[in-house]
Formats: C-alpha cells, structure tokens, sequence
C-alpha cells in the first residue's frame, strides 16, 4: 500500500501515484508492459483475480501478466525515498523535514510521538513523559509510609499490568494491519469490478451474437476482439463468438470489396487468446482461401 501523499513536502508527480491504490509508489515494482505499481498492491490484486478465475492482467493496459514477471525498480524506490516529507506528528508539533527513507528511524525517537504509561495507562508524547514518571502517583513511594512487603507487591502488579499492556498493544496492531489489508482488498475489488463495468458495456459487444448478418459488423468484431487480445471477457462464449466467425467468412469471402476487413478480423482473432488449436487452425485454413482468392482476382 503506496505513502500517503500529504505528508510530502512538495506536489507529487503524477507519474508517481499507484493506479491500484492511488497513494505514492512503496516498493514499486514494474510488469513487462511496461506500468509500475507498489509491489504489495500487486500481488493483492492478481491474488485476487487468481481467486476469481479471471485473467491475471495489467490494470492500465490488460496485457497478460504474472507475480514471476515483476521487477523491483530499484532507481525509482531511492527517488521516492529522498523526496521529502514531514513528520507523522506535525500536527502535534514537530516540525521535522527529512527524507522518506529516515522517515521511520525519526518515529522511533520523535519527541511528539504519542506514548502511554505503562502503569496509570495515561497516554501523552515522549518529550512529557519524563517529567510524568517523576509525578506519577502509581511509582511514587513516600517515604513516610514505605514499606517492602506493600512496595514488591504493587511491582508484581505492575509486572503483570505490563505484560497485559504489551498483549493488548500486539492485538492492537493486528487489528490495524487485518484492517489494512481489508482496506486493499476492498480497492482491489472494486478495481476488479469496474473492469468488468467497462467489459460489460462495451459498445461494440451484441450478446444476441449477430456478427457477420452485415458487413459493418465484422468491423465491429474485430475492434471488440482487438480491445480485449490477452483475454476473451467472461461473459463471451467461445463457441458461439466463433460461430460468428465463420457466418463472418462464409457470407463475405466471395465478396472482393470485404476482403480486406476480413483479412483484418481473422488475423486479429489468430493474434488472440480466445480460441482453441483447432479452431485457430481453421482460422488459417480461411486465410489460405482468402490468399488464393485474391491472387486469382489479381490475374
């Protein structure tokens, strides 16, 4: 999941934006088509197409792709990380300006940061917490009514008060992160979903399969097969679309002035991934004839 962009300092390029989870690139890592993404939000999505049995495809450009084809970019990583940023706790007051990638050593000792009291449980920042310990009424022992038995058992207390704190603070992270990765995996699946929006309202899709009744719908599909080479949608059946295919090359073969959209379609459905060996080697079989028919016409 990508940096958010209002702790940096300056206007982020767009170019550095995730398309997955709209936040600046962490670990980014880029697919052969050439499009970078954060490795995590990545490998989130294409689990999640994996899960649904849909095609594990680019989200910009949906060419094939796969979590054995992504290439840390290393150049781009340092870039980010010297970008400068403020502090998580500007709004508490610190006023510190540093680089990305010293940003997680400065929360570590931030004076601003939010800390609590292991024994009153009072959360405050770092820099007031010395000045707690010595008030605290839970380690203050007046020496007036000190006493050994009394004090060792109110530090078994405490002990056992920490060890409870400490449980608490772990189920809490797990929380922020079982939320963290809900977060991405809602992203993901609304991603998922707008796609198969944009699949589904594709003006040149006709779900009554009337490719090939007119000449201008095999034009049509071969643009709707060209939007979608490296997987045929979910809601296209393989046998009827290439039924269509062939009322496609039997109504216009014959035909000289169709011959070159012809040519177009099937070359494009051969280019797809949306047929099987048998009827690609039909597909050929059509262009054979299309090739003899056009150097006789030319004679």
């Amino acid at each position: 999941m990508g940096y958010i962009k209002t702790i940096f300092i300056s206007r982020v390029d767009h170019n550095l934006i995730c398309g997955i989870c709209a936040g600046v690139f962490e670990k980014p890592v880029a697919v052969y088509c050439g499009h970078t993404y954060c490795e995590e939000c990545l490998e989130d999505l294409l689990r999640a197409l994996e899960r649904k049995d849909s095609f594990q495809t680019c989200p910009d450009c949906r060419r094939k792709i796969g979590r054995n084809k992504m290439v840390p970019v290393l150049a781009l990583k340092g870039f980010i990380e010297g970008l400068c940023v403020k502090c998580e706790n500007s709004s508490k007051g610190c006023s510190a300006v540093l680089k990305l990638g010293e940003l997680e050593k400065h929360l570590r000792d931030c004076e601003y940061a939010a800390v609590t009291c292991c024994l009153c449980n009072r959360v405050l920042m770092r820099k007031e917490f010395r000045e707690h310990q010595a008030k605290c009424t839970k380690i203050n022992c007046h020496e007036d009514h000190f006493d050994i038995p009394d004090h060792n058992s109110e530090i078994m207390i405490l002990k056992e008060e920490l060890v409870q704190t400490k449980k608490e603070l772990q189920l809490s992270e797990e929380s922020v992160q079982r939320i963290q990765r809900n977060l991405r995996e809602l992203r993901v699946r609304s991603r998922i979903r707008e796609r198969q929006l944009n699949e589904d309202f594709d003006p040149a899709w006709d779900p009554d399969y009337g490719y090939g009744y007119s000449a201008r719908s095999v034009v049509q599909l071969c643009g709707f097969i060209s939007r979608f080479l490296n997987g045929r949608p979910h809601y296209v059946d393989q046998g009827r679309i290439f039924t269509c295919l062939k009322r496609c090359f039997d109504y216009f073969h014959n035909c000289a002035g169709f011959w070159q959209d012809l040519h177009m379609l099937l070359a494009t459905a051969m280019a797809s991934h949306w047929f099987t060996d048998s009827q690609r080697q039909i597909m050929v079989s059509w262009l054979k004839i299309l090739a003899r028919e056009k150097l006789l016409n030319s004679k």
